[in-house]
């Protein structure tokens, strides 16, 4: 499901089980809305970054089309449940 919305996950070289995931350009809108739905806001930098809490993780929304991930043991299932 989550496949529709990203473009690419790339996993990043920290040792916090941190990834950058770069959304589909049609979907970057439709993933914002589920991210402010399902999440907690935690902090907003200007109109370009939003950061939310799921649980234990901490999501980073770009207005650019870019999600970075920190403290995601299972990415594929962690997208899933942002994402439903």
């Amino acid at each position: 499901m989550y496949q529709k919305y990203v473009d690419s996950i790339v996993e990043s070289c920290k040792k916090d089980n941190s990834y950058v995931v770069m959304l589909k350009w049609d979907a970057i809108d439709e993933v914002h809305e589920k991210l402010s739905k399902n999440g907690k806001l935690i902090q907003k930098i200007g109109n370009m970054v939003e950061k939310f809490q799921f649980e234990n993780n901490r999501v980073s929304f770009y207005r650019t089309g870019k999600l970075m991930l920190v403290g995601v043991e299972n990415i594929e299932q962690f997208l899933a449940q942002i994402l439903e």
